[in-house]
């Protein structure tokens, strides 16, 4: 999700949506739900995404790409990355996580690393996960995700994918806060906002997974996880793409089974390679 958009590209909405206002709204919708050049992976990830055991499923005729890593019989901890990001960004926790005994689980989501596809929303993720979990003979040992990734993690495990343990990096509270940034980003006129999410709403219709509240469906704050999900909820207080806002609503949403641990200087996607993290991710789900 973009902080802002090029000034040409702000302009042009801004101009669209006072002299257009429909045309404008339903044009930014297409280019919210379009990912973009995939993400490379990175020298530092390189040797954890080549050790990688390899698969694929179908999602919607899309193929996605997923990852393993450990001991095939250990308890499992599914990895679900960010926007424009990929599995190989926990390149890092994974080797934390194999190190204590579990296996990872990973892939890239559509339009997003080795995955097929042009475009992914939280809606797919959440498809892929309850795929990737019926194949599993136990639990998930934990969910991890990572900014958009622990939004459509969180609401799998709300709907039903078995674990006692969701750690949410750099966490989105809810679907709206996604669609807010994007308006301000684009230089979209506000008074288009609620118009834009009709659009987008209109863009997902065909999708089997969204219901006529998607928005609503995804707010972890207006409803969070189940008491017995132990959260923890790890975010960078100068995190310049979601703020720490987001993760302090979930913490609050989640009183009873959650912690907020707060990092300084590691900004958006640094968190995922800082060994603190890692420590507090691994102990929270073993």
């Amino acid at each position: 999700m973009p902080q802002k958009a090029p000034a040409a590209v702000r302009g042009a909405f801004s101009f669209l949506g006072r002299a257009a206002p429909g045309p404008a709204a339903a044009l930014a919708a297409r280019a919210f739900l379009r990912v973009g050049r995939p993400a490379p992976v990175r020298v530092a990830d390189r040797p954890t995404h080549e050790e990688a055991r390899r698969g694929h499923l179908s999602h919607e005729s899309v193929d996605v790409a997923t990852y393993t890593w450990g001991d095939p019989h250990a308890p499992a901890a599914l990895l679900v990355h960010g926007w424009q990001s990929r599995a190989s960004a926990f390149g890092s926790l994974v080797s934390a996580l194999t190190d204590a005994g579990l296996r990872a689980v990973a892939y890239d989501a559509p339009a997003h690393g080795d995955s097929g596809g042009y475009t992914r929303t939280a809606l797919d993720d959440v498809a892929i996960v309850r795929r990737l979990t019926d194949v599993e003979a136990e639990p998930w040992a934990g969910v991890v995700g990572h900014s958009l990734g622990s939004l459509a993690a969180g609401v799998a495990v709300r709907e039903g994918v078995p674990t006692q343990r969701l750690a949410g990096i750099a966490s989105i509270a809810s679907f709206r806060f996604t669609e807010d940034v994007f308006v301000g980003a684009i230089g979209l006129p506000w008074s288009l906002r609620d118009r834009f999410s009709q659009a987008v709403a209109h863009q997902l219709r065909d999708n089997p997974e969204v219901t006529p509240e998607v928005a609503d469906r995804f707010d972890l704050v207006k409803h969070p996880l189940p008491k017995h999900v132990r959260t923890l909820w790890l975010h960078d207080d100068g995190d310049q793409q979601i703020p720490q806002t987001q993760s302090k609503l979930l913490l609050g949403a989640h009183p009873h089974s959650g912690e907020l641990v707060t990092t300084t200087g590691l900004g958006h996607n640094r968190i995922l390679g800082d060994t603190a993290a890692h420590t507090h991710v691994v102990d929270h789900l073993t």
